[in-house]
């Protein structure tokens, strides 16, 4: 069973988002990055300014995928730029990839 499936929204810039953090999206940032599945924790601790701005981007490109449709999105170091630029939008970004990957569950109630 798929327990992995974090869905939410987010804006970066002036442009809003929907993202579906899933086994899918975690597959296509594995392969971009070169990163096992195994390691992608370790990573979140060592590069969080690239990982969770990455696991977003994924996560949109896999919701546009599953609408068949393409996600209209910049080049990856255009997405960082944007989203670092502000840190309200990091932190929403943070929350949101923390929550999906479980590491919330006993820390907050009725998040939804």
């Amino acid at each position: 069973m798929n327990q992995l499936r974090g869905e939410f929204s987010f804006a970066v810039g002036k442009k809003k988002y929907e993202a579906a953090l899933t086994l899918n999206s975690l597959r296509l940032m594995c392969q971009h990055f070169g990163k096992p599945l195994d390691q992608l924790q370790e990573w979140m601790g060592e590069d969080p300014l690239t990982a969770v701005p990455a696991f977003c981007y994924y996560g949109v490109k896999t919701a546009a995928l599953r609408k068949g449709k393409e996600a209209k999105l910049p080049e990856f170091e255009v997405w960082c730029a944007q989203a670092l630029d502000d840190a309200e939008t990091l932190e929403s970004m943070m929350q949101a990839v923390s929550s999906a990957l479980g590491a919330d569950d006993s820390s907050e109630e009725g998040g939804n």
